[in-house]
């Protein structure tokens, strides 16, 4: 993806969205690669939440309903790795709500291929990164274009990198594991812990999970209650975090 494009992208996700005045937007490129530019037109349907999606002769209508408008790009996954370059419709306007729906084109067909949380950085490898903001640090998804069944598709970690620090204000424990609430230790206060990682679940509406070190180099777990109401310095700002570990799964 052209730097220019990746600067610009995220002022179009958070801006207020032209469709405000014009429901209907509209782009020509060739999607397909075979020379031709096709017309591509988004319509939002304030009325029910959802959109329809034109290309060429061919149109998609959201299945979803109460959806809310935001803007329609043109981005390139495989930039220089094939012909077809692919469609983001996104839907919403602040961290919490954010989605973004990808499609491809055949030249007969519109492909959806799935959803992303942003467009943080898209690599032009087939990669996307999205970040998602979880209350007090950004967690980084990894989406991966499959060119073979039209689709793009998360890959799944086993925990995210956080890498804050805070100051312990009121004592408590680090446990053995997320499963095992045995304690490893019992943090002091004033000393300054480092929350390293975070195990976030596949489902929304389970608790996540931090692996904290402590000031003498212990290694436990905690929820983010402690984190919260216990210690100081860590960046809380913003909404409520996402915490589904697939978007498109809502």
């Amino acid at each position: 993806m052209k730097a220019r494009l990746l600067a610009l992208f995220p002022a179009v996700l958070c801006s207020v969205p032209a469709w405000a005045a014009e429901p209907a937007m509209n782009r020509k490129v060739d999607l397909d690669g075979d020379g031709r530019p096709e017309a591509v037109t988004l319509k939002w349907h304030e009325d029910k939440g959802s959109f329809t999606l034109q290309v060429g002769g061919a149109t998609f209508a959201s299945p979803e309903t109460g959806l809310q408008g935001g803007a329609l790009d043109v981005v390139d996954l495989l930039e220089g790795g094939d012909k077809w370059k692919e469609v983001a419709v996104s839907s919403g306007f602040t961290d919490g709500d954010k989605r973004i729906f990808l499609f491809g084109f055949d030249g007969k067909a519109i492909k959806p291929l799935g959803e992303v949380h942003s467009l943080g950085e898209v690599k032009g490898n087939g990669i996307v990164l999205s970040q998602i903001w979880m209350g007090f640090w950004n967690r980084t998804e990894k989406y991966a274009l499959d060119r073979k069944t039209w689709s793009v598709r998360r890959v799944p970690q086993p925990l995210y990198y956080v890498g804050k620090l805070a100051r312990v204000k009121q004592s408590f424990p680090l446990a053995h594991s997320r499963e095992d609430t045995t304690a490893i230790a019992n943090l002091a206060p004033g000393t300054t812990i480092e929350v390293l990682a975070a195990s976030v679940p596949e489902r929304g509406g389970e608790p996540v999970h931090y692996l904290i070190k402590s000031a003498t180099g212990l290694l436990g777990w905690t929820g983010q209650g402690p984190l919260t109401t216990q210690t100081e310095g860590l960046p809380f700002a913003g909404p409520s975090p996402v915490v589904d570990g697939s978007p498109s799964t809502r």
